[in-house]
């Protein structure tokens, strides 16, 4: 058997960009376009999504300073609800953290054709397969390799992010803000749509506290990197979104399908389709090795835990949870070929409010978990108090604004994981019973 490589830890730097590189994939290229629907307060909206992003932030970081354990989600729901509580958000987490990942998947491997060229169908699966299986590969080669790799496609992707707004500020034309709402929706309508759909950009916001065991310093660096992180992620999506709206009229925008690409036709002339597809693409496997990375975290501390099965917790001489990691790879190419069929057909923007809609919930459940830890710690600190009851705000008028088939696909992971909890159960009684 081969020797356990000496266990390394991530520093602050690499955690950072996976925190980045989780929330700033192919949002920040889709959403400005579906954005100008909503005209100049499309860009209030994504304020409000942005804040209400970075005080969830907050709260984690609150939950990681104050607890004894720092963690996802999913272990303080444990810690304050129980271990049948504890089990089923972990179960949500773990399957929201891989099952979304074709989306992210077949966007990336669209924008790269415009780089290579048009793919057949057998091409594409075989593209977004290699894509999963070369992460899964990098993922289980320890949190180090990880974390550098993670370092590079952050510093390749945020770069033409910034270089561009500056750039497009110099052409701003005030006269494209002018229509304030879309005919026939008041200001509060709108912003409350728009805020929603930005959200979607902030998604995987709670990621950098699921390595806890595997970073240093952890009570330090992981709240400083997610709330670092997603602040710098909300600066420059907001900074991006009002430079492509002050180039691009939002009423001409909400029909360009890549908006990036159309910035540098106007800026440079000729044609950067082929450039902006190649940022894309990188944007998004850098995104998807972030969530990679989570799959095999959430598994291996639930496993560690006791929440999850013991098989979970098995690490390959990387130190790296081998198959938490593969049984991630199998999920997600399973998602991939039913993504293929009609049933799924032309639905992806529904799936992505079944997506927002999970993590909602999750991030409603470590609110909650915040302040039973007030009430039964009798915290006096009003800054808590506030912070903590304005993100609660935030996650009911989120839920309260979504539409109830979303709610299906919670409804649809909690069944799935029915069967696995009754398993589990009995293992550890049967374990118990031995000893």
């Amino acid at each position: 058997m081969n020797a356990i490589v000496k266990k390394s830890k991530m520093g602050f730097w690499p955690l950072l960009s996976i925190v980045i590189g989780a929330q700033l994939g192919a949002s920040i290229f889709l959403l400005p376009s579906q954005l100008a629907q909503y005209r100049t307060l499309g860009l209030c909206g994504w304020m409000v999504g942005g804040i209400g992003a970075i005080l969830l932030t907050v709260v984690f970081s609150f939950l990681c300073t104050n607890t004894e354990k720092a963690g996802g989600p999913h272990i303080y729901a444990r810690m304050f609800f129980g271990d049948k509580v504890g089990f089923f958000i972990t179960w949500i987490f773990w399957c929201g953290a891989w099952a979304c990942n074709p989306i992210l998947i077949a966007t990336a491997v669209n924008y790269l054709m415009s780089f290579v060229g048009d793919m057949s169908q057998t091409q594409k699966v075989i593209c977004e397969i290699a894509m999963v299986f070369s992460l899964t590969y990098v993922n289980l080669r320890g949190v180090k390799t990880t974390g550098i790799f993670e370092m590079t496609l952050t510093t390749f992707k945020v770069l033409p992010l910034i270089i561009i707004p500056i750039l497009a500020f110099q052409h701003i034309n005030m006269e494209n803000f002018k229509e304030i709402t879309p005919v026939g929706m008041t200001p509060s309508e709108t912003i409350i749509k728009a805020a929603i759909l930005s959200f979607w950009g902030f998604v995987g916001l709670e990621g950098g506290t699921t390595p806890a065991g595997d970073v240093k310093n952890p009570k330090r660096n992981i709240p400083l990197a997610i709330v670092l992180g997603t602040s710098i992620v909300a600066i420059i999506s907001l900074v991006n979104t009002f430079a492509i709206f002050g180039i691009i009229s939002p009423s001409e925008l909400e029909n360009i399908g890549a908006p990036f690409a159309q910035i540098m036709v106007r800026l440079f002339g000729g044609s950067y389709d082929k450039v902006i597809g190649l940022i894309t693409f990188v944007m998004c496997y850098g995104s998807l090795n972030a969530w990679v990375f989570f799959s095999g975290q959430i598994a291996k501390t639930a496993s560690e835990e006791k929440i999850f099965p013991q098989f979970f917790a098995k690490r390959n001489k990387y130190d790296a949870p081998s198959t938490a990691l593969w049984t991630a790879f199998i999920g997600t190419v399973i998602i991939l070929f039913l993504q293929k069929s009609p049933l799924f057909e032309d639905k992806i923007g529904k799936f992505l409010d079944m997506s927002v809609l999970i993590y909602i919930v999750l991030y409603t459940v470590a609110v909650l978990c915040y302040f039973k830890f007030m009430i039964t710690g009798k915290t006096k600190s009003i800054a808590k108090w506030v912070i903590t009851s304005l993100a609660m705000a935030f996650c009911i008028f989120m839920i309260y604004e979504s539409d109830l088939v979303d709610f299906s696909a919670v409804v649809t992971i909690l069944l799935l994981g029915v069967p696995v909890y009754i398993k589990h159960i009995r293992d550890q009684k049967s374990h118990r019973d031995i000893r």
